[in-house]
């Protein structure tokens, strides 16, 4: 009897150590190393498309800051409010920022930002000038943001989280087969994270190294 692999989802640490850092990451991970230190910006926004490493790498600035996180599903102004008055560490991150719907909410948690002399950073999936806004003051006011991009991922960063992220869960995988998996995938994080969990998801024996073979039937 075959043992079938479970399909569970994968936890990743959201710790600095297992990052992956690559050149395509690189500029912005290391501006927000600085900022706001020696970067005196007030409002950042992180671009990068989906499965990039945006929300990870904006995790571990709120772990280094101590920021607060707040939730485009749920922020409402009694929040906003609330965690300014009881917060003396004026840290504070909105996690994709593009999908709110709300244009006066984030006008007023911009103006509130701003007054209190606080810091935010934004994650959104496209540039902050791109966004659907109907509210002319808002728009003013994202014209004035700092924007980091994380570029999308060239062939030489491409092998490299393949290896890592397999790595990461605790799949050995030689040259020839990270090479053979970067030859069959699109040029894209989602991509990348797509097929390491369809491989991860799919071995039955993981006590060997990955071969060309083990996976070729998965493409």
């Amino acid at each position: 009897m075959k043992q079938l692999p479970l399909p569970l989802s994968w936890s990743f640490s959201r710790d600095v150590k297992d990052f992956i850092v690559s050149d395509c990451n690189r500029y912005a991970f290391e501006w927000l190393e600085k900022w706001p230190l020696t970067i005196h910006s007030q409002v950042v926004c992180l671009v990068g498309e989906h499965e990039s490493g945006k929300t990870y790498l904006a995790h571990i600035w709120a772990e280094k800051m101590g920021a607060t996180w707040f939730r485009n599903v749920d922020m409402c102004y009694d929040t906003i409010s609330s965690e300014f008055e009881q917060i003396s560490n004026k840290f504070f991150v909105l996690d994709n920022a593009d999908e709110v719907k709300n244009e006066f909410l984030l006008f007023y948690l911009f103006n509130i930002i701003k007054s209190s002399g606080a810091y935010l950073l934004l994650t959104a999936k496209n540039y902050p000038n791109t966004w659907d806004l109907e509210l002319e003051d808002m728009r003013s006011r994202l014209s004035t943001v700092d924007v980091i991009q994380i570029n999308k991922p060239n062939d030489a960063a491409i092998a490299l989280i393949i290896s890592k992220m397999l790595f990461q869960r605790g799949l050995i995988a030689p040259d020839d087969v990270i090479t053979f998996i970067a030859n069959r995938i699109e040029r894209s994080y989602a991509s990348i994270a797509y097929w390491i969990n369809r491989i991860d998801t799919s071995l039955i024996d993981r006590n060997h190294k990955l071969s060309i073979h083990s996976i070729k039937s998965l493409f």
